[in-house]
């Protein structure tokens, strides 16, 4: 890190969000107020001491597990694709329907040592050939919804032509996985343990940084 940008983190004090340390190039955000101490893309909305990256629209955001600083990357859920599996929610019980890719943009990056986890939504049962061929488990959907484990995650977040299914849409999810392995059955923790993201390391912005929060003028 630059020496100039060191001197500016420095006057900024470590936060906290329930279990997460929340430092620069991080910062926790409130409201209408700005955290000065927060690079651009860093903000974090911290909603019942639960950490959510502040640049997605609220209720959809990523939340944060865990932020490793010394190596510029986080842990971070996909957790409102949870509520997709739930029978009684508004919307009844589907998979996915958007791939998690869509809530990532600068300054962060999926990290390749994810995997893909593939959700299927057919309109027919595929073939039993099929099933144990690409390895499919039902989802607590049913009504022909399916998951696999699907190989490492393409950085570039189209997913490979050989997930593909007749009949089926498709939705990635990327997973971590514990030990690197992907067991689909297993789709709620996997989703539940989340991914990693990763950041460059960023040029300081002008001015120093301070623990000051001050209210953005309209």
């Amino acid at each position: 890190m630059p020496a100039r940008m060191l001197v500016a983190a420095a006057a900024c004090e470590p936060e906290r969000c329930g279990n997460v340390s929340v430092s620069p190039p991080f910062g926790i955000v409130s409201g209408s107020e700005e955290n000065r101490c927060a690079q651009s893309g860093f903000q974090v909305h911290c909603t019942d001491d639960v950490p959510y990256l502040g640049y997605y629209e609220r209720g959809f955001g990523l939340q944060i597990l865990n932020i490793f600083y010394n190596n510029s990357s986080l842990l971070v859920s996909d957790v409102h694709k949870l509520g997709d599996f739930n029978h009684s929610g508004e919307k009844g019980c589907h998979v996915p329907k958007a791939n998690t890719a869509t809530k990532t943009g600068p300054p962060f990056s999926i990290s390749s040592l994810n995997r893909n986890l593939i959700f299927y939504n057919c309109t027919r049962a595929p073939s039993l050939e099929t099933v144990h061929r690409a390895g499919l488990a039902a989802t607590v959907c049913r009504n022909n919804t399916f998951v696999r484990a699907g190989g490492r995650y393409n950085a570039t977040g189209v997913i490979a032509g050989s997930y593909d299914l007749p009949g089926c849409n498709v939705t990635a999810v990327p997973v971590l996985g514990a030990t690197g392995k992907v067991n689909a059955s297993h789709y709620i923790e996997l989703i539940s343990d989340g991914f990693l993201l990763t950041w460059r390391p960023l040029t300081p912005s002008a001015g120093s940084c301070t623990n000051e929060r001050r209210r953005n003028k309209l």
